[in-house]
């Protein structure tokens, strides 16, 4: 991606968060939340994005080898793309391999701090490996971000309870 295009995409992600954090209702929410999915996807490079194409189509048929594979060669090919780590941390966790999927989680996120659905993610791994305090920073940053993130809310309420137990 040339720096004219990663400016430009930088451009257009800050504007569809800014339009996120402020949606009036989840039908604008979700309309958002997929055009920066869209937006996540591209990579710059055709052969990087077919290879993208390849591995979520092999998730969504649950072969996770494959898409493995597919979101393996888009990390080695495309380091500085966001997308490839966060994908294939996905696969890490369904193999219930969570040090490399908050390895993957935690690369993604530094390259796209306002990834929405990797800080979903790193709140569930982490609610799972039990720490809720760790878990509930995450899903609170995620919903900061996107307000309509689906679950975002039920997932705070009981660890609200949790780790800061009720009121006075």
């Amino acid at each position: 991606m040339s720096e004219g295009q990663a400016e430009a995409r930088r451009a257009l992600l800050d504007k569809l968060y800014g339009e996120l954090a402020g949606a009036r209702d989840e039908v604008a929410g979700r309309a958002l939340e997929s055009a920066i999915q869209s937006v996540w996807l591209e990579s710059g490079s055709p052969s990087v994005d077919l290879l993208m194409s390849r591995g979520l189509n092999a998730l969504r048929e649950d072969d996770f080898d494959r898409a493995y594979f597919y979101f393996d060669e888009v990390v080695t090919l495309a380091p500085g793309f966001a997308e490839g780590w966060n994908k294939r941390a996905t696969i890490h966790y369904i193999r219930d391999d969570y040090a490399r999927a908050l390895r993957d989680v935690e690369h993604a996120l530094r390259l796209e701090p306002r990834h929405f659905e990797a800080l979903a993610g790193l709140g569930v791994i982490l609610e799972e490996l039990g720490d809720k305090k760790g878990a509930l920073d995450a899903y609170r940053k995620a919903v900061a971000i996107n307000p309509q993130l689906l679950n975002g809310k039920e997932r705070i309420a009981p660890l609200e309870l949790e780790v800061e137990g009720r009121g006075i």
